[in-house]
């Protein structure tokens, strides 16, 4: 009688469950990592539209703060009367303002920014309107003659790289 000696793990009987188990895992981990970069790319894109955002408001600040710059000169006052250039005698209350109707785009309508801004897709624009005249007593009694104040109202328009990217700031200005 001769013994022969067998070995424990038959050939036949082996299914591959480590294969399996394994294209499993490396499936999760591709998954895993197309989320990553996914969330990856849309924080980038958030970030450069919020980039955008602050851009053009900043030009629009910029461009507010000029138009004003007009208001604070002690020599005289642009003409109002012409509705052109920036400056304009605001309609009624009850009618379309000039803020809303007149064509941003179009530099004779506005008053560009004079020192040009660079990274931007378009110059910061403003308009001023001379909107009325108010009347007040100064402080030092009611034996004070009434002294006229005339309110403007400033809007500035500012562009970011992309021209689709705006930002419409305004101020109200009171000036004697």
């Amino acid at each position: 009688m001769t013994w022969t000696m067998r070995s424990s793990v038959c050939p036949h009987r082996q299914r591959g469950a480590v294969l399996v188990i394994g294209l499993i895992f490396l499936a999760v981990l591709s998954l895993l990592g197309v989320a990553a970069y996914t969330t990856a790319t849309l924080e980038e894109r958030m970030s450069g539209n919020t980039r955008e955002r602050l851009r053009s408001f900043e030009a629009a600040e910029a461009s507010l703060r000029d138009c004003e710059s007009v208001l604070t000169a002690v020599a005289g006052l642009p003409d109002f009367s012409q509705n052109t250039g920036g400056y304009y005698t605001a309609p009624p209350a009850n009618a379309a303002q000039w803020f809303e109707s007149i064509n941003w785009t179009h530099d004779a309508a506005v008053r560009v920014l004079a020192t040009p801004l660079s990274d931007v897709a378009r110059q910061p624009r403003c308009i001023i309107e001379r909107v009325h005249d108010i009347q007040i007593r100064p402080a030092g009694g009611e034996l004070q003659p009434m002294e006229t104040l005339t309110v403007y109202r400033v809007t500035a328009v500012g562009y970011g790289a992309n021209a689709n990217t705006i930002a419409q700031v305004q101020s109200t200005y009171v000036r004697p």
